[in-house]
């Protein structure tokens, strides 16, 4: 299978490259200013659609994985423009351009589509984002359903994971400070179903090997709050737990609103995947095992 993966340089898009590699496929990795390390390296500019379709006119791969976004909720809230092009419209670009030559596109979205007031979001239930970075994913999926229907929509949530040294993710971050004996605030009042970027991986690429269509929810199997996750790593990697600390109050460096509960029901992705959706637990186990020699 040849596949082209935008945002190959990404903490998803890398993982999906090195597993996609490993596995035999041919891989060419799309990036705009970090080179990948896994796949051949293509500079991609996304947001042309002249660039996107001379690109896949002339390497014809069987399936897309749409991995590249703006995920920096706050900078997103500050640029709109940026967000809305980057994470809507070029989503329409990619989608017309796998339409016209036939490849399989994989697009993958965001929890923070729905507002939070309820949780444990289904495939069905209606979108209602209540930040710019919501609306801007919201507006991706818009354009992929419009444009083509030879598709996969794949929402996640919280991704997190070993990924570039100088770009951390809330995991990495946190792992840096207790690592160091600090002390964090962490909230409670934020649930999610954070999801290990391998194992999205691993799911990600099934679902290419079978063409699987439509919605599907591919995140962790746990519904659990900042605070709590936070616990669990600690307990994973044997750092003292006292160091995580509870706060009621939200970082006052946000310039978005998070939604309060955006956790996503995977009940169709572990009826559908071998690669099924796994717990906190066992996440975090494999999370520590992965541990780069930079950071062990």
């Amino acid at each position: 299978m040849k596949v082209l993966v935008t945002g190959a340089s990404g903490l998803l898009g890398t993982k999906l490259a090195q597993l996609a590699q490993e596995s035999g496929h041919n891989v060419e990795s799309a990036y705009g200013e970090h080179a990948p390390q896994f796949g051949k390296p293509i500079r991609l500019d996304i947001t042309s659609e002249n660039d996107v379709l001379e690109h896949v006119s002339r390497g014809k791969p069987d399936v897309v994985f749409n991995t590249a976004s703006v995920t920096d909720v706050d900078l997103c809230e500050r640029q709109p423009d940026l967000a809305m092009r980057v994470n809507g419209e070029a989503v329409g670009i990619i989608a017309r351009a796998c339409k016209e030559y036939h490849a399989f596109l994989i697009h993958v979205s965001t929890d923070y589509v729905f507002d939070g007031e309820r949780g444990t979001y289904r495939e069905g239930d209606e979108p209602a984002p209540i930040n710019v970075y919501g609306r801007s994913k919201l507006l991706g999926e818009e354009q992929l359903q419009h444009n083509t229907t030879n598709y996969l929509l794949a929402r996640t949530s919280v991704v997190y994971g070993w990924g570039r040294q100088h770009r951390p993710n809330f995991a990495t971050w946190l792992i840096s400070k207790l690592k160091a004996g600090e002390s964090v605030r962490i909230v409670s009042g934020q649930f999610a179903s954070p999801t290990f970027n391998t194992h999205l991986a691993r799911m990600l690429l099934e679902a290419a090997e079978r063409r699987l269509n439509g919605i599907i929810h591919m995140a962790g199997a746990t519904r659990i709050n900042r605070f709590d996750f936070s616990l669990e790593l600690a307990r994973a990697f044997g750092f003292d737990q006292a160091l995580v600390t509870l706060t009621d109050a939200n970082p006052t460096s946000w310039s978005a609103l998070r939604p309060r509960d955006s956790s996503l029901d995977v009940s169709k992705a572990t009826r559908t995947f071998s690669a099924k959706p796994i717990s906190v637990e066992e996440a975090l186990q494999q999370f520590r095992a992965e541990t780069p020699l930079w950071d062990a």
